[in-house]
């Protein structure tokens, strides 16, 4: 604790008796506890950064592991998940911005409403929300900013669903 948190060992061991004092932490058969970490789930999902998806124009793209990051189960579920940064402007009324980390479940089917990741009819892939028109009987890639076109495509693959946009403030 003492070399983690950059202080002395005698000033790390006053801090532990002084919690132990006031029941804050616990010594039980040598072993440290807290009521907080008792009730936490510490189960983690690695998540891969793969690269980055077009929020604008699709775009095609080979998908490279950046890094890992490890996901709380207890906040994003368990599943195939990776992580896409966000490019572009055209899902900036669905809350996702330039730069947002959007945390994506792997699957290749979808709800209409979903954000998907998806390929267009050129194999190029995009985040865009799922919609169907019944006139038309055509899937589409709808963009949330009134600024961008609907795509339509005749051959629909779906490589993910989005879950979960983490942002900076």
């Amino acid at each position: 604790i003492a070399k983690e948190m950059n202080i002395s060992i005698s000033c790390a061991h006053r801090y532990l008796v002084e919690m132990g004092e006031k029941n804050i932490i616990s010594y039980v058969n040598g072993k440290m506890s807290t009521d907080k970490i008792d009730k936490m789930n510490l189960q983690t999902n690695s998540a891969a950064v793969v690269g980055s998806i077009p929020c604008g124009a699709p775009d095609e793209r080979e998908a490279y592991i950046e890094d890992y990051v490890p996901l709380p189960v207890s906040i994003f579920g368990e599943g195939d998940l990776y992580i896409l940064h966000a490019q572009g402007d055209s899902m900036i009324e669905a809350g996702i911005s330039n730069g947002d980390l959007v945390v994506i479940k792997k699957q290749n089917h979808a709800n209409i409403g979903d954000i998907v990741v998806a390929l267009d009819d050129e194999k190029r892939n995009t985040l865009k929300t799922l919609c169907y028109n019944e006139e038309r009987n055509l899937y589409y890639l709808h963009p949330e900013n009134k600024q961008y076109d609907d795509i339509y495509v005749k051959d629909l693959v779906v490589q993910g669903i989005a879950s979960h946009v983490i942002k900076q403030i």
